[in-house]
């Protein structure tokens, strides 16, 4: 009967450290994503207006994205690039990802309203990406 409850008990210390273990891959830290946690943001700031600027996602790697607005919701891939898609509010935002000599690398990102017709405008878009991830965060 103590046996059960052993293995029990150490299937979850096992959980718990899991936690602690880094590795490779987005949500892995890398030298952008410690440049990130070092800017010192607390997790439930709103908002700036300076932070919403999505052309800063050219200078991070995947990992560091990953850190700042949560992993995507979707990934495909289309010829040589990956795709990361994320949802925030009414707008979709797509990372093109290309192989780069260091690994990935964005090159390119791209805003589009929910809706067939719909419109959005990038930094309203990041910064409700930004904004739910501080709120994933902190809940």
């Amino acid at each position: 009967m103590t046996r059960p409850l052993g293995v029990l008990t150490a299937g979850i210390a096992a959980l718990a450290l899991a936690g602690c273990v880094t590795a490779t891959g987005p949500g892995a830290p890398d030298a952008s994503r410690a440049a990130v946690a070092a800017a010192g943001t607390p997790a439930h700031a709103p908002v700036s207006e300076a932070e919403r600027d999505p052309n800063r996602l050219r200078t991070l790697g995947p990992d560091s994205v990953a850190h700042l607005i949560g992993m995507p919701h979707y990934v495909r891939r289309e010829g040589g690039a990956t795709v990361w898609q994320y949802h925030a509010g009414g707008c979709v935002m797509d990372l093109f990802w290309y192989p780069a000599a260091g690994g990935l690398h964005l090159v390119h990102y791209e805003v589009r309203g929910v809706r067939l017709a719909g419109t959005a405008e990038a930094r309203t878009c990041f910064g409700d990406l930004l904004a739910s991830q501080r709120h994933d965060v902190t809940s």
